[in-house]
């Protein structure tokens, strides 16, 4: 009951302030669900010709720049951050803005401001694809990420907005066995959202201490800000009944993609960006079904317009139902590690420890080109050491010289993610 009140009063609020959410919403939801008719063809043109001339115009960066998405420079986080004022819109000084940090995998921050109407379209793109997952605004979502490193909302705002904030450094096994007791006694529709890593470790919880567990009360799962792995997508299935999505997003922009429930593809979020995939070595266009840089021009900010804008992320577009879709999404550039010919590793092969209870944590970092080091953090005396390098031998070649470090922690970033690959010899 209090659920569905939350959810009127929030369209209410909306509809006495001229509804935007609710027309940024119906949108979102037109541009997506009718992606290749000749409107949405026509609308989507618009609002990146739009983003361009604003660019041209008023952005000191962009000024005689050609009014052609070819013609403007492929930027990223260094290129943006050196140049701050220069991307930020002459005719947005004096107006509101939210400002939003984040500081990726470098530990660099990283600042960009955003307007009124850009908060507004994220706010329905959330709403949008909340509900694609099995979520609508009310009901009680429990959150977690790295609390600390981010803006805190006020306790009452939460009550509102029925928002359960966990830190995901609060995730000891006392702590975990309490969440889920609340979990399995909450009322109504249940949502969790966070990183891949705190569902993980909630799941590996569950196989050392009781395999058993099953609940009914998670009515929809989203996974964000890495990449979703086949152990925490079967192990959520299996002590949830429910089919977890992944949602492909940054702090600095928004909803970049996400599944469809029970797919493994990624609908691209066409409404809100207009996304390239870049050849590795230059700005040449990638081919379809070939990895490439995940580059997008932000259709919506116009207070810092991001245009071209370098994720960091590598990906692959290909066509489903006459569709373009995102068919594989890797971790960023930088943490991309190759076998010892050379061949770049697509995906994230630590989850190879899955099978190993007594590994807490694993970190795999490349020293130069058949030189690795398996950095491990025991929970008891692990007798498999030469196990664990075998099955790593399978990917990275029977010539791969690893050597293995205990530690007591793996420590995480200032994002709160731990980078569980690390390539030392590209950066």
């Amino acid at each position: 009951m209090l659920n569905n009140l939350r959810n009127t009063l929030f369209w209410t609020i909306d509809t006495l302030t001229r509804g935007k959410k609710k027309s940024n919403f119906k949108d979102i939801q037109s541009l997506l669900e009718n992606v290749n008719s000749k409107t949405s063809i026509k609308r989507k043109k618009e609002y990146l010709d739009s983003i361009l001339q604003h660019a041209i115009n008023t952005v000191p960066f962009y000024k005689n720049t050609q009014p052609l998405i070819t013609a403007f420079p492929v930027i990223n986080k260094n290129i943006f951050r050196e140049n701050f004022k220069d991307f930020q819109s002459e005719s947005f000084q004096n107006e509101k803005k939210r400002t939003v940090s984040t500081s990726g995998s470098t530990g660099t921050p990283f600042t960009v401001h955003q307007d009124i109407s850009k908060i507004i379209r994220n706010t329905s793109d959330n709403l949008y694809f909340w509900e694609k997952a099995g979520y609508k605004i009310g009901d009680k979502l429990f959150f977690f990420r790295l609390w600390n490193a981010f803006e805190k909302k006020k306790s009452f705002i939460n009550f509102a907005q029925n928002i359960v904030p966990i830190d995901v450094f609060d995730l000891t096994p006392s702590f975990i066995d309490n969440l889920l007791k609340k979990i399995q006694k909450g009322k109504g529709n249940i949502c969790l959202l966070g990183y891949v890593s705190a569902f993980e470790k909630i799941c590996k919880h569950l196989d050392r201490t009781n395999p058993n567990f099953r609940s009914n009360a998670v009515k929809s799962t989203i996974t964000i800000s890495e990449k979703l792995n086949e152990y925490t997508k079967e192990s959520i299935q299996k002590y949830f009944h429910i089919i977890p999505v992944s949602r492909y997003s940054n702090i600095e922009n928004g909803i970049i993609a996400q599944q469809p429930k029970g797919k493994d593809y990624f609908v691209i979020n066409e409404a809100s960006y207009y996304i390239e995939i870049l050849n590795m070595e230059n700005d040449e266009q990638q081919q379809k079904g070939v990895l490439g840089r995940i580059i997008i021009t932000d259709l919506f900010n116009q207070y810092n317009p991001m245009i071209r804008y370098d994720t960091g992320d590598l990906g692959m577009i290909e066509e489903i139902n006459n569709k373009k879709v995102l068919t594989q999404i890797t971790g960023r550039k930088i943490d991309a590690i190759t076998n010892t010919n050379g061949k770049i590793i697509t995906f994230n092969i630590v989850l190879i420890v899955n099978k190993y209870l007594q590994l807490a944590q694993c970190q795999l970092i490349q020293t130069n080109h058949k030189h690795y080091t398996l950095k491990l953090n025991a929970l008891q005396y692990f007798e498999r050491e030469n196990e664990l390098i075998a099955d790593f031998k399978k990917y990275l070649g029977n010539d791969a010289v690893i050597k293995v470090e205990y530690v007591s922690e793996i420590p995480l970033l200032a994002s709160g993610k731990r980078r569980v690959m690390v390539n030392q010899m590209i950066q």
